[in-house]
């Protein structure tokens, strides 16, 4: 009589397929769905998805659902083989380590037997019981997103990343010599390359959801009804509806990716400066400016935040102030009460200038002025997706006249904070020296 051993890695490999076969069962069920068109996305078997939606909507937690379920060996009813790499992109690390990141140990802690929070996650890095592998990456500088052959990626707001991105990660899904999966999850920012790959030009293989922020199920009418109340126009039908809306009238039609944006700035600055917009519903803003020594602006860093008091913006604020040296805090005048807590707090905070027609005028002429070095006078680092994708939108509103004198007020969080910081400088006029103060 022959026998033959079962080796650990075979137990290990049938336990773990045992799990996921009782997950697609449904012996292991996922919680409440947002809506069914989360429950439909996260089950479904096409290699190319977008989940689009409102704020809100549910879009980054049915996205890691699907990630989890990928990485335990299932694609909607079909079996991938395990242990699998998948890759989850955002924007930024911050981006990744706010939402996605705890999205997916979420989904892990509650659904993954075996699953150990301190044991299967190191930094940017999680690990299954069963051996497979979740990799998270920021898009910020999309030539690093080049690597290993992987099963599956996940673009959380892809619309935020830039369009290389996406042709990076498709060229490395192909792990076990088979065509891998893809799936991007996103508020819509205009009719950009999410709108141009997943709806406009999509093919066999291809589906796509738009879901509001009505549909889910789970959020109070109280939060949906202040959100109603503060988004309107086109900015509501992006944010609230998720419609991919073409935005006409730009104001800083100047405004190039190829000619403003920059993956690196200089190691010490002249000066640092930083414009502050309050919010609560709307999204409240820090962007921080380093000014060099011929007085060209450099955005090096941003902080956009919903749904936080004050207290944490001065938390936020001290940080940005002791990273970057930040000498004022140049802020939107209409909450002083919110500045004298940032000054009680040692931060240097004054009043903007607030003159909305000046101000964009100041931006504009940064953004058209070329020095001996054929750099604009105003540039942007790419790790600040929420103020480029503003640029893309912010656009005039239409008087009872016809006449474009006002922008609409949306999509303006990070402009304003621009343009604050720009009257500061503008008007300050000091006589620059460079430092030779270095940044982390």
């Amino acid at each position: 009589m022959t026998t033959s051993k079962t080796s650990s890695a075979d137990l290990s490999r049938l336990l773990a397929q045992r799990l996921a076969a009782r997950l697609l069962s449904g012996a292991v069920q996922y919680h409440q769905y947002a809506n069914d068109k989360q429950q439909a996305f996260i089950y479904a078997n096409e290699h190319h998805l977008a989940f689009i939606g409102g704020i809100g909507s549910g879009k980054s937690i049915g996205g890691a659902m699907r990630g989890v379920r990928a990485a335990m060996g299932w694609i909607g009813n079909k079996q991938v083989q395990i242990p699998n790499l998948g890759v989850v992109t955002a924007p930024t690390y911050t981006m990744l380590e706010d939402a996605t990141i705890r999205a997916f140990q979420d989904v892990c802690i509650e659904h993954v037997p075996g699953f150990n929070l301190d044991k299967h996650y190191k930094q940017y890095h999680l690990t299954l019981p069963n051996g497979s592998e979740i990799l998270f990456r920021s898009t910020q500088n999309p030539e690093r997103l080049r690597g290993p052959s992987i099963t599956w990626w996940m673009g959380d707001e892809a619309a935020l990343s830039p369009a290389k991105s996406r042709l990076l990660m498709l060229g490395r899904l192909r792990q076990f010599g088979e065509l891998g999966y893809e799936w991007v999850t996103t508020t819509p920012k205009g009719r950009n390359w999410v709108w141009q790959s997943f709806v406009r030009d999509a093919g066999e293989g291809y589906q796509w959801w738009r879901v509001r922020t009505d549909d889910n199920s789970t959020l109070t009418d109280e939060l949906k009804d202040t959100w109603k109340q503060t988004y309107k126009g086109d900015f509501a039908r992006q944010e609230l509806d998720g419609e991919f809306v073409a935005f006409e009238g730009l104001i800083y039609g100047e405004f190039g990716h190829d000619s403003h944006v920059v993956q690196s700035h200089p190691d010490g600055f002249a000066r640092v400066v930083a414009g502050v917009d309050w919010g609560y519903a709307n999204p409240g803003v820090i962007l921080v400016f380093g000014v060099d020594g011929d007085g060209r602006m450099w955005l090096v860093d941003e902080r956009v935040k919903t749904q936080q008091r004050v207290e944490t913006w001065v938390d936020v604020a001290q940080q940005l102030r002791d990273m970057w040296r930040i000498e004022r805090f140049v802020c939107d005048p209409s909450e002083p009460d919110y500045i004298r807590q940032f000054t009680e707090a040692g931060l240097k905070a004054e009043p903007a200038d607030n003159r909305v027609l000046p101000g964009i005028q100041r931006v504009q002429n940064r953004l058209v002025q070329v020095d001996k070095r054929d750099l604009p006078r105003l540039v942007v680092h790419s790790r600040c997706p929420h103020t480029l994708s503003e640029f893309d939108q912010y656009q005039w509103a239409e008087n009872v006249h016809g006449i474009k004198d006002a922008p609409v007020k949306a999509n303006d969080h990070t402009m304003d904070a621009m343009r604050y910081a720009v009257m500061a400088v503008d008007e300050q006029r000091k006589p620059i020296r460079a430092s030779s103060q270095r940044y982390a």
